[in-house]
């Protein structure tokens, strides 16, 4: 993938695209990172992240990855652990994730927090300002980085940046909640362009700007003028890198990885329900549960006829995460309890991290996966799981409240808060004619395929070409674009 503007990218993001394990650089996994290597490695920029003060002081601030090429640099920037607790598990993880996911009943705040997560986004935004804003495109990461640009403009005025805000954006009357809310919306508007997973969202950030700074907003043509400068905002729905997954899943790696993973569980012969989720209260994997308990109490003829695969990936290990991953421990065991039948058991549950190519063999074999978050900025499983169906097997129970539920066809919708449906809805999955299953795959995956994440980053480097454009005949003629109704 090249980069059109034929100057140097400098990313910015929490987590680093490359990890030190046993002495020895390792791509961390994640659509993310696949999709940036390759635009990194065609122009020699760097990515910047975060690092513990103890890493970096043991394995050095800079590297040239991937290892053995040395394409482009990777800075870590050293962070204190209380600095770490303060801007990482604090302000962005027990304040403004559970903000924006409106689950307002885990919401905590304390002024530490917020003087941790000023600081870091200014030693990030120092980062990049020693290595060259001026002359570069600057792409920050998510809600770590609210204060970054605005930080790097104040010093470097004419930088060209963005920010890809990953979670969503809550309405206003929600969003009012935050103590430090016009900080933040200012922080920002210091970028040039401003994505969003849905459109949606897009509205909610715009509304909240209008009330709370009286900005001129220009609602139809996405913009928003504040202090003599424009920001652009736009809505860019991740994706995932579909070719990967479904080469994962054809792969004889995969296939040997499934004939173990069956019979070690006694899970051969079975139709498998899947569900794949990180330990986070987000993901609904409650609620899921909930729907397999009335499922097996309503259709008792499927027990001992399907299992329920749960992959439950290890996250933040700080509160409130460690106390969910207790309580979805105690029922899964409370459905094994009722349920189970000499070998076979409703649920089998995983907590740990799978590979890409295990994960892409259970993909393609697993009958039914079943997407139920509570509020989801996207879900990229959902596209993982129809990248690897490359039997046309299988079918996709999707929440109506993942992001991801809006844009792909070809996927059945389900309310995870109305339990009883949900079980309808997968026993009507499971029993499905082939031909149908068949049909909804197929329009899945032709437009997960066009809508990869290459072209997810390819339309919004076109986007920031467009705004720089826009800038240089605004510098020109000393003329605003945006006009305002």
């Amino acid at each position: 993938m090249e980069n059109t503007f034929k100057k140097k990218v400098i990313i910015v993001s929490n987590r680093e695209p490359y990890t030190m394990k046993k002495g020895r650089l390792s791509k961390t996994v994640g659509g993310l990172v696949s999709a940036l290597d390759p635009l990194m490695r065609s122009n020699n920029g760097v990515w910047i992240s975060t690092g513990s003060a103890s890493d970096v002081e043991k394995s050095g601030a800079r590297a040239s990855v991937p290892p053995g090429d040395g394409a482009y640099s990777m800075r870590r920037v050293a962070i204190s652990p209380g600095d770490v607790e303060g801007y990482y598990n604090g302000y962005s993880n027990r304040f403004l994730w559970p903000l924006c996911h409106m689950t307002l009943d885990r919401v905590h705040h304390l002024r530490s927090y917020w003087r941790s997560y000023v600081k870091v986004n200014g030693l990030l935004a120092g980062a990049v300002l020693e290595e060259g804003a001026h002359d570069s495109i600057i792409w920050l990461q998510d809600y770590h980085l609210a204060l970054c640009a605005a930080e790097i403009r104040s010093r470097s005025p004419g930088a060209l940046i963005s920010l890809f805000w990953h979670i969503p954006w809550p309405p206003h009357a929600v969003f009012r909640i935050c103590p430090q809310r016009k900080e933040l919306l200012r922080g920002l508007l210091a970028n040039d362009l401003l994505g969003f997973q849905l459109e949606s969202f897009k509205v909610n950030f715009m509304r909240c700007v209008e009330k709370e700074l009286g900005a001129l907003v220009d609602m139809e043509g996405g913009a928003v003028h504040l202090d003599g400068r424009t920001t652009y905002l736009k809505s860019f729905p991740i994706s995932v890198d579909f070719a990967s997954f479904e080469n994962a899943a054809a792969s004889g790696e995969a296939a040997v990885f499934l004939k173990r993973f069956l019979r070690a569980r006694n899970l051969e012969g079975l139709f498998i329900a899947l569900s794949v989720n990180r330990l986070d209260y987000t993901k609904g994997m409650i609620k899921c549960l909930e729907v397999i308990e009335v499922f097996f109490s309503k259709y008792a003829r499927y027990r001992g006829r399907v299992s329920f695969v749960q992959v439950a990936v290890p996250t933040r290990k700080v509160e409130p995460f460690l106390s969910y991953r207790d309580r979805v421990r105690r029922k899964v065991e409370a459905i094994n309890l009722k349920f189970s039948i000499g070998s076979w058991k409703p649920v089998e549950y995983l907590e740990t991290d799978l590979t890409h190519t295990e994960l892409a063999a259970l993909y393609r074999h697993a009958g039914l996966a079943i997407i139920s978050s509570v509020y989801d900025g996207m879900n990229l499983v959902a596209k993982e799981y129809i990248s690897s169906q490359c039997d046309l097997t299988g079918s996709l129970l999707i929440s109506e409240f993942a992001g991801a539920a809006e844009e792909i066809p070809g996927v059945t919708m389900i309310n995870p808060y109305d339990t009883e449906s949900c079980a309808d809805e997968l026993r009507a999955a499971i029993e499905k004619e082939p031909g149908r299953k068949r049909a909804a795959m197929e329009e899945a995956r032709a437009y997960v395929k066009k809508h990869d994440v290459y072209r997810w980053v390819r339309k919004i480097f076109r986007e920031m070409d467009q705004i720089t454009d826009g800038r240089l005949s605004f510098e020109a003629s000393g003329k605003n674009k945006l006009t305002v109704e």
